[in-house]
């Protein structure tokens, strides 16, 4: 979704980061290929998945529900996102 929109962003004649800044999640092969390139969270589908059949099976198995520790999100910054434009004073 991120790579869409940056890239019609872009068509709309937007500069990125300067007007709009864009940030992905699950930091695709593509997104370090982008022009610029894009800034975002990388995902572990796999983890994810295998933390929750674990769980699924304890709970079947009858065991009480467990709070699940997942690593935490780091963010890869990269080229798409730049600071806040200041805003005119009024």
């Amino acid at each position: 979704m991120a790579t869409a929109g940056q890239s019609y962003a872009q068509s709309l004649g937007l500069a990125v980061p300067d007007d709009l800044s864009i940030t992905g999640y699950d930091d695709t092969e593509l997104a370090r290929y982008l022009n610029p390139p894009l800034t975002t969270v990388p995902a572990d589908p796999l983890l994810w998945g295998r933390v929750a059949a674990q769980q699924l099976l304890s709970l079947l198995g009858g065991a009480p529900a467990e709070d699940v520790y997942l690593p935490s999100p780091k963010l890869v910054v990269r080229a798409s996102t730049g600071p806040v434009p200041s805003m005119p004073n009024k």
